[in-house]
């Protein structure tokens, strides 16, 4: 018995290697962008990890009753800095005002206008440091005598970012009043992109007995929030 078997022209050849480039071109954008926010994600949990440990270590190291006794106007950002570096082991401190660790721009997490146009963060003048796995951190604390009490004050903005004045013409202010000793800021990948909140970076917030993430849900879900955008653009 003879079997004839019907072969693939050069043309069916060529639209199934042009569909599968398709399909491919379609799917490969969405691929490397959920292995790049994975990366991200491990990189928080790690650095997370970090900064946790050497705060609890640092506290009974030194014996503090809180993080308010680390965190607080008398001691300054550098101190701080020179305190937690025992334990961070840093490769490269920079003292506030000098510029050398985070001289990038940060992005929000979401867009962010000042004055009508977008607008990034600059931590260029940040008491901060370099760790061994090349994440860099900053560390700033608040108005408060070691309670970690305080009021947090600024001016009512619209969403374009200019400041809204009251019927007399003065700033309208919001007051929110705080918990928090201090703050560590921490881009777990130093100058490589995408130097972003909510992306790459992330704000620690350091309370009387614990080291939290409020504003983020990657521990538990996987998961990064921001958004896209680029400075001065109105």
């Amino acid at each position: 018995m003879n079997y004839k078997y019907k072969e693939f022209t050069l043309a069916e050849i060529l639209i199934t290697l042009g569909i599968i480039g398709i399909v491919a071109a379609m799917t490969f954008p969405s691929l490397v962008a959920k292995y790049k926010n994975k990366v991200l994600v491990n990189q928080a949990k790690r650095s997370y990890s970090i900064i946790s440990n050497a705060m609890m270590k640092t506290k009974v190291d030194y014996n503090f009753d809180s993080y308010g006794d680390l965190f607080n106007n008398h001691r300054t950002n550098d101190e701080i800095i020179d305190i937690l570096s025992k334990e961070l082991k840093p490769i490269k401190i920079c003292k506030a005002n000098n510029g050398g660790c985070w001289n990038w721009k940060t992005k929000y997490a979401k867009t962010t206008y000042s004055n009508g146009k977008t607008k990034y963060q600059d931590f260029s003048n940040r008491a901060s440091m370099v760790l061994s796995d090349g994440s860099v951190i900053y560390v700033h604390t608040f108005a408060h005598d070691g309670d970690c009490i305080w009021v947090h004050e600024y001016n009512k903005t619209d969403n374009k970012g200019f400041v809204v004045n009251d019927e007399n013409g003065n700033p309208i202010k919001i007051k929110v009043n705080e918990t928090r000793c201090g703050s560590i800021k921490i881009d777990v990948n130093g100058e490589k992109g995408p130097n972003q909140l909510g992306a790459d970076t992330f704000d620690i917030d350091i309370k009387a007995q614990k080291v939290t993430l409020q504003y983020y849900t990657f521990l538990y879900d996987d998961t990064l929030t921001y958004e896209y955008y680029l400075e001065g653009v109105e």
